[in-house]
């Protein structure tokens, strides 16, 4: 069924929720996981960094980025003993990066977790499940719960 699935993760509740769901069909399906997290370096991101160096604060992408290292160390060791799980990063626009590595490791599957932004962040960012229905090489599972 599927073979290689890409899952973007954080280590937040909604892409904790993605990761066990993702685990499970990995297994079912004897398909690698391909675990991606993404570094967010647009829309209020670049607000945050461009905020937090005028006062000093300490590097919030750096910040970010070990933070997902971190989570995807953990999944990893918690997952390889199961299943065929390889981990990356990116910087970047979220649905950017998920729908280019998607196209580079031949993903048959991306799963995301919907983490339920609010109108305003809809407004001022985007979608990025709707840029990923329109951009992805494959199917998208949208995980909306624990």
């Amino acid at each position: 069924m599927f073979k290689t699935i890409l899952l973007a993760y954080d280590g937040s509740d909604h892409t904790a929720a993605a990761l066990r769901q993702s685990a499970d069909l990995a297994r079912l399906c004897n398909a690698e996981l391909h675990l991606l997290g993404i570094v967010v370096t647009t829309g209020n991101a670049v607000v945050a960094e461009a905020y937090g160096s005028a006062y000093g604060a300490n590097d919030f992408f750096g910040q970010e980025r070990k933070a997902i290292e971190a989570a995807l160390s953990r999944a990893t060791d918690e997952l390889g003993e199961h299943i065929s799980v390889h981990a990356s990063i990116r910087e970047g626009d979220p649905a950017d990066e998920i729908s280019a590595y998607a196209h580079e490791i031949g993903a048959d599957l991306a799963i995301i977790g919907h983490g339920g932004k609010g109108f305003l962040a809809r407004w001022f960012e985007g979608s990025t499940g709707a840029k990923l229905v329109r951009d992805l090489p494959c199917n998208l599972l949208v995980v909306t719960g624990a």
